[in-house]
């Protein structure tokens, strides 16, 4: 198992990095004409879904809903495991709300699952039945697994790390990400 921080590429990722900084004051003053370089890629956020509990309506109809859903619509999909008190998660969350080149993550639809959310209603039955399709372990945080189109596990966030590490390359969420990119 690896250690809490799982490599310093991803913690740097966990940690927020990839976000625009201040203006270093190189856009044009007003009235100035723009320059003739490219223009940057435009960025989006991170296509981001929370399932929470719906009245009777069990988990498992619901995931299957929103999978198909986001399939008909061309998107990969991941799934994400999460609690409110893993710091990790927290350092996930940051990096879910930056911005990135649509190239990179736009194509990739993210179905969130938070225990607290399940835990405060008793539905933890539920959410451990699903998190135990992609993963044996309960409690462990966070699982993020990217899913093929018959909803079966591709590669989770760990295994990514260490192919992309091995590989020489960034290991971020957007570098995974765009490696998934479909022809």
């Amino acid at each position: 198992m690896r250690a809490p921080g799982v490599s310093a590429a991803w913690l740097a990722l966990l940690l927020g990095c990839g976000g625009s900084g201040p203006d270093d004051g190189g856009s044009p003053a007003a009235g100035e004409a723009a320059s003739s370089a490219p223009a940057a890629p435009a960025t989006v956020g991170y296509d981001l879904r929370r399932l929470r509990p719906v009245n009777d309506q069990p988990l498992e109809q619901m995931f299957e809903r929103l999978l198909a859903q986001a399939q008909a619509e061309g998107k990969q999909v991941a799934v994400l495991f999460s609690a409110n008190w893993c710091e990790r998660c927290r350092r996930l969350e940051l990096e879910l709300g930056s911005l990135h080149p649509a190239g990179d993550i736009a194509h990739v639809r993210i179905l969130e699952l938070v225990e607290e959310d399940w835990e405060a209603v008793t539905r933890m039955n539920e959410f451990d039945a699903l998190r135990l399709r992609w993963d044996q372990t309960k409690g462990t945080y966070p699982l993020l697994v990217v899913l093929d189109d018959q909803g079966g596990k591709v590669e989770e966030m760990k295994e990514a790390i260490d192919r992309l590490e091995q590989a020489g390359a960034e290991a971020t969420l957007p570098t995974w990400f765009r490696g998934l990119r479909r022809s």
